[in-house]
This record gives C-alpha cells, sequence and structure tokens, in this order.
C-alpha cells in the first residue's frame, strides 16, 4: 500500500494501520523516476483492485508503474469491477506510435554457426 488513507479501506471497528511499501521501494521509484499512472490521474480518489473477505477490507494493492517521460504517452488507465476473482483488473491504454510493419525474423539468423546443431 502507497496510502493508508487512500489505498486501504476495512469495516472492521479497530482499523489496523497496514504495511505500507518498504523505504527501498520508495527510493527505487525515486532513482528511476517512476509513477503510479493510475494515482497521477486520480489524485484523491478513493478506487480498490483487492478485496479480502476475511478481513473484510479492500485496498490498492495492484499498480501500474512507468517513467515520468512515458507518462505522456498513456491515454487511459481503469480499474475494473470485480467479476469471479478477488482482484480488480487494470486497463491501460496506451496512445503512443504504432509501428507500421509487423515483426517478422530474419532467417539469415538461422543460418549462422551459433544456431546450426
Amino acid at each position: 500500500i502507497i496510502d493508508g488513507k487512500l489505498d486501504y479501506k476495512t469495516k472492521t471497528a479497530t482499523k489496523k494501520i497496514r504495511r505500507i511499501l518498504p523505504k527501498s521501494f520508495f527510493q527505487m521509484t525515486e532513482e528511476l523516476n517512476l509513477k503510479d499512472i493510475w494515482r497521477e490521474r486520480n489524485m484523491n480518489e478513493k478506487q480498490y483492485t483487492f478485496y479480502s473477505n476475511s478481513h473484510a477490507s479492500q485496498s490498492r494493492i495492484d499498480m501500474v508503474w512507468t517513467s515520468a517521460d512515458l507518462l505522456m504517452n498513456i491515454q487511459d488507465i481503469e480499474i475494473g469491477t470485480i467479476t469471479w476473482a478477488d482482484h480488480n483488473p487494470i486497463t491501460v491504454v496506451w496512445k503512443g506510435q504504432r509501428k507500421r510493419s509487423r515483426w517478422t525474423l530474419n532467417n539469415r539468423i538461422l543460418k549462422e554457426k551459433e544456431f546450426k546443431a
């Protein structure tokens, strides 16, 4: 959990403080300039990706991270509805440029010594 106030909700009377990710995780995101896409677009929203029946709680533990440079290439991100699992799906729509052609294997590589038996 990144933010206990925004990313966690429980119905139990004694609300335990949930575990926040370790400092090393936050250091890594800072060093690599990574951004939590959904949180960047939904600063103060409360929406959850995991439901625990046994703890009567919901939390946002499933996330999609990207570099800040690529953030502008994300058209949309959405947390879906739980259907048959205890995790909600996350959909990311990329608006980056498409390649004009499909990738194909260069057959000349197969003729090289390293690939012959």
